[in-house]
């Protein structure tokens, strides 16, 4: 991340990550966070999950549910209290 920050604009590197977001079908999107959110730091995985489950209405408990299954207990613990909700989401849906 280093170099691309060196040589590529905020611009180029947001259009870039945006492609590459539209690229993905759904199933790859939800793998490709189950392998990143437990490496993540946890302000970055609340940023990243509150985003996720702002953009599907009407689910949120179900996806977030899903995005969180792959956090050990204690990931997932502090990305309910970040997000501010109850954790017992994650067992009903």
């Amino acid at each position: 991340m280093p170099a691309l920050w060196q040589y590529a604009s905020e611009q180029e590197l947001a259009a870039v990550f945006t492609a590459f977001r539209a690229s993905r079908t759904q199933e790859e999107a939800l793998t490709d966070l189950h392998r990143m959110l437990p490496a993540l730091p946890p302000a970055s995985r609340a940023a990243i999950v509150r985003g996720v489950v702002e953009a599907v209405p009407g689910r949120a408990d179900g996806t977030l549910a899903t995005v969180s299954s792959t956090l050990d207990p204690d990931q997932r613990h502090r990305l309910y209290e970040d997000l501010g909700v109850p954790e017992v989401w994650a067992f009903q849906a």
